[in-house]
């Protein structure tokens, strides 16, 4: 009996002291770092953002979402921007759509920033009196331009830092020109000058 007895507890200890064993702490802090990433990777098709902003030719204030590609090097976006008529001289929404490519990144700390950007937008009045085509009154040649679509280039910087267990807040500016501008300034520059870009600011947060 005893020689059972003592090869059992023998193993009994072997496996509590296996049990007691330290765990891994890099391992493992490693690990539920890699998960939280995974739970927090979105589909495709789910938008990463919140957009707002102030001016820059498709409204007085804009607000939308978008989508990043390319490591964020690329980011589409669509905003809905309203113009009141005190400031604008008419009361009006415009929808945009806006690609906007920033192949530069530069950090410092946990300070990020995006010394370029280029871009184009396409923006949409959609109001009776706004029009794509001219109406039958007016002759053949004697409006140029759409009132209801506008597009654009787009040129600016951003700046980013996180913010905790959010994603991270971006402050950006563009300058902004509108197909209507460039070629006015091309047609007549002393009568356009600088008024042929208009500064817009805005906000992102990225989750």
């Amino acid at each position: 009996m005893c020689r059972l007895l003592v090869p059992l507890l023998l193993l009994l200890a072997r496996s509590e002291a296996h049990a007691e064993a330290p765990i891994d702490a890099p391992a493992a802090e490693e690990q539920a770092k890699e998960e939280a990433e995974e739970k927090g990777k979105l589909a495709w098709y789910v938008p990463d953002r919140a957009v707002l902003q102030f001016a820059g030719s498709i409204g007085f204030l804009s607000a939308g979402t978008g989508w990043s590609f390319l490591q964020e090097r690329l980011d589409a976006e669509i905003l809905l921007g309203w113009a009141p008529q005190a400031v604008a001289g008419d009361d009006f929404f415009t929808i945009t759509t806006r690609l906007l490519f920033q192949p530069f990144l530069l950090e410092a700390g946990e300070l990020r920033l995006r010394p370029l950007i280029v871009g184009g937008f396409a923006s949409y009045t959609p109001k009776e009196d706004y029009w794509i085509t001219p109406p039958d009154r007016y002759n053949s040649g004697y409006y140029e331009f759409s009132t209801a679509i506008r597009i654009g280039v787009i040129l600016g910087v951003q700046v980013g830092l996180p913010v905790e267990e959010i994603g991270r807040l971006e402050l950006y500016v563009h300058a902004v020109a509108t197909e209507y501008r460039l070629v006015m300034l091309v047609r007549a520059p002393q009568t356009v000058g600088l008024g042929a870009a208009t500064l817009a600011i805005g906000t992102r947060l990225r989750f």
